[in-house]
């Protein structure tokens, strides 16, 4: 993955060809002392560093100084919202040299890395400069201590890196005097009194299944590994093998997470059930995540791209990972960077329904009416309140809901009136156009940064709001009928993007509800929605089934008495199986369709209408007529109650 990699390999056919080691048995066995040429002896290196073990410091080119954040030209980004944003590891880790390779031992509190002090210098002179290979820093007091070199000699020169560490063992892979191959990987029992017994893992590992950067996994059964060997998929694929007796089975390729493309560097989650690679994306290294269900890995999600690779964990679920700086095309340092893991999310409201269906309600206010005493009227009879910010563009929602307005409006007016708020974002624009961000040239459903910015709005509200209900799209097959299936705004976007963001909020809150809703009606040509396109969707990741209704709309629905009995049911029985909500429904109380005896009919008629559905919630669009020319209120804009209030009350009363 890293061109630090690549310098170690070859620095590896440098070190052969400087001093003999080409003489080695063609059979791949260790080769004898008559084999081998007389090479130089190294002083092993001991930990806590001796005064002839040099300093990392004391290594590091005069001409180069310390790459910081601020002046990256290519820093890692974050396409996964349950960390925060990646910083520079703090402590006594990185220095203005490359470190690389990070391993987090068990027990948190000791990182392992490679580190080399100039990356520009010929690869024969790392491997004489003393300080090229290992080191490791431990936690104390919560902070990273200074890092010192770990002291794998065996009286050759060799270079180390790749470290794995178990409790009481620490692989990692070598070029030095008794390889099988031109790197092979060694072990070293981990003792009170330091590293000891270090030997090479063997024919078998090395010249026959040929390993490259592994992980093993906690109970010490599976060990995964990168490798070019044959029968994969191309590239480099990740493989694993199970240890049998003395030694391991055949190889396996892990086919569900490997590509045509490259894939490498695994680590394996404490539980088994996290496999985190690496594998380039957008011309770059990245950090992906698969997860184990039903016995079988996920495809990989990315987590973190641009320069980003080789990750590991604490039993936290923080990521550390290295991170390349490149300037011009050159790389120029590289440091240990962390994603630290957002704790999980708890929902405010303590709001579900019993033996009927909640009831919700906008309270916006009638003419001369305070927002207070509209929020004090609708709390009489409501539960639910949709919030919608101002209203505020979804990238806008987070800062909106966390701030003064989010004060005032969701925890004041609505959870202090004892309501509970339902958190919409929307995608949509006006005329079916795409809202988004500034700053992003060409944003379409397909676009990456376009879709990073909305699934980071949809995880931020939910940090904001710490809401029960989250609609992340609103009324989204209105977006299928305009603009198809396929193309960059295809709707086939939008159903991996929601399913993306569904995985997302669940795991952050897993008691908050996520949906979109769907039109039942396309009002602007007044007809009845395909509900056809349900189907596209999994029902393990839609919540709730959640409709907007404005049945009037329809073309031969002048009267209440024109909804079909099954108009509800027929839709719901596209995506069986799932709870029903209504958003917005509703019937106005205009002349032209039965005046407001009919919109009281109508919610009369509703109980019967979802007669046989797990119902949720059902929402009216808004308290009060919006003004001279609205007809949808339950009360006129001068605050005159209308007789489908009192219908509206009855239905709370008997659900």
């Amino acid at each position: 993955m890293s061109k630090l990699r690549l310098i170690i390999t070859v620095l590896i056919v440098a070190v052969i060809a400087a001093i003999g080691l080409s003489m080695l048995n063609k059979g791949g066995s260790e080769p004898s002392a008559d084999d081998v040429p007389e090479l130089p002896a190294e002083e092993p290196a001991e930990e806590p560093a001796e005064p002839d073990q040099p300093s990392r410091y004391e290594k590091l080119p005069l001409d180069t100084s310390k790459r910081l954040p601020e002046g990256d030209q290519h820093p890692p980004v974050l396409y996964s919202f349950l960390w925060e944003d990646p910083v520079p590891l703090p402590g006594g880790v990185n220095t203005a040299g490359a470190e690389d390779s990070p391993f987090m031992a068990p027990g948190d509190e000791t990182l392992y890395f490679f580190f080399t002090p100039d990356v520009r210098v010929p690869p024969e002179k790392q491997l004489l400069d003393g300080v090229s290979g290992i080191w490791v820093s431990r936690k104390a007091n919560g902070a990273w201590g200074e890092a010192t070199m770990v002291p794998l000699g065996t009286g050759d020169l060799h270079l180390d890196g790749a470290a794995y560490a178990s409790e009481d063992e620490l692989w990692f892979c070598s070029a030095r005097v008794g390889n099988y191959r031109n790197i092979d990987f060694w072990v070293s029992d981990i003792a009170e009194d330091g590293y000891t017994n270090i030997r090479n893992v063997g024919e078998e590992l090395n010249a026959e299944v040929m390993v490259g950067e592994l992980h093993i996994t906690a109970d010490g059964g599976r060990m995964y590994y990168h490798s070019e060997r044959e029968g994969g998929l191309g590239g480099m694929d990740l493989w694993y093998i199970d240890r049998e007796g003395d030694g391991w089975g055949e190889p396996v390729n892990v086919a569900e997470v490997n590509s045509p493309d490259s894939e490498g560097w695994p680590f394996v989650s404490l539980d088994g059930e996290e496999l985190w690679i690496t594998r380039w994306y957008m011309g770059t290294p990245g950090i992906f995540r698969s997860k184990l269900a039903d016995g079988a890995w996920s495809e990989p999600q990315l987590i973190l791209g641009t320069f980003a690779g080789e990750p590991t964990l604490d039993t936290a679920g923080n990521v550390y990972f290295v991170h390349h700086f490149f300037e011009d095309g050159q790389m120029i340092e590289a440091d240990i960077y962390v994603a630290y893991r957002k704790p999980a999310v708890e929902p405010t409201d303590d709001i579900e329904p019993h033996d009927g269906f909640l009831l919700g309600v906008l309270p916006n206010p009638a003419e001369g009416q305070s927002f207070e005493d509209a929020y004090r009227e609708a709390s009489e009879f409501t539960d639910l309140v949709p919030v919608w910010g101002r209203p505020s563009a979804f990238y806008e929602m987070p800062e909106e809901l966390g701030g003064e307005w989010g004060s005032v409006f969701v925890d004041q007016l609505t959870r202090g009136n004892g309501m509970s708020p339902l958190i919409h974002l929307s995608f949509m624009d006006q005329g079916l156009t795409l809202k988004s961000p500034p700053g992003i040239a060409n944003p379409s459903l397909s676009d990456p940064e376009w879709r990073r910015a909305y699934k980071r709005a949809a995880v931020e509200a939910v940090e904001a709001a710490r809401p029960r209900y989250l609609s992340v799209g609103n009324e989204v097959n209105r977006w299928l009928e305009a603009h198809g299936m396929e193309g960059p705004n295809g709707f086939a976007h939008w159903v991996t993007l929601y399913e993306e963001i569904y995985d997302e909020v669940k795991e952050l809150s897993p008691g908050t509800k996520v949906f979109c809703t769907f039109s039942r009606e396309i009002v602007s040509e007044n007809r009845e929605a395909d509900m056809g396109f349900l189907s596209l969707f999994d029902p393990d990741k839609m919540d709730l089934l959640a409709f907007t209704s404005y049945p009037h709309s329809v073309n031969g629905v002048n009267r209440p008495q024109d909804i079909p009995r099954e108009y509800y049911s027929g839709a719901a029985s596209m995506l069986p199986g799932r709870p029903v909500a209504f958003t917005e429904v509703a019937w106005p109380s205009h002349p032209s369709f039965g005046s407001e005896a009919a919109q009281a009919e109508f919610i009369r008629m509703i109980p019967g209408l979802v007669e046989g559905l797990d119902v949720e919630f059902v929402m009216w669009p808004w308290l009060h007529d919006l003004g001279e020319g609205d007809y949808t209120g339950l009360v006129t804009a001068g605050g005159v109650e209308k007789m489908g209030l009192a219908e509206w009350v009855a239905i709370r009363s008997t659900s």
